[in-house]
């Protein structure tokens, strides 16, 4: 009876341990280092230049680019960086 629940639980042992062996694995491999912002949506409007404090563009690794405006206010928006006034804001900054 003993061996017989044995029996029954070591495939589902190695499944196990091989799932672990498998996400250690990943992590010892993986740098864990990912993009610190990313833009999903993009702030529609146009911002005055003279609101802008600073900019910044998104980690290529983004599924989106974009690029993050810090406005007056410590405030942080995402804005398209093929939209013309964001090209013209970023060469003059």
């Amino acid at each position: 009876s003993l061996s017989l629940c044995l029996c029954l639980f070591v495939p589902h042992i190695d499944v196990m341990l091989s799932c672990l062996s498998l996400t250690f694995t990943c992590l010892l491999f993986s740098d864990g280092i990912g993009p610190d912002s990313c833009c999903f949506h993009y702030y529609e409007r146009k911002v005055q230049f003279t609101k802008i404090r600073s900019y910044e563009l998104t980690d290529g690794r983004c599924s989106q680019p974009a690029v993050i405006l810090q406005i007056k206010g410590n405030v942080r928006i995402c804005v398209n960086p093929e939209a013309d006034w964001v090209k013209s804001a970023i060469r003059n900054f």
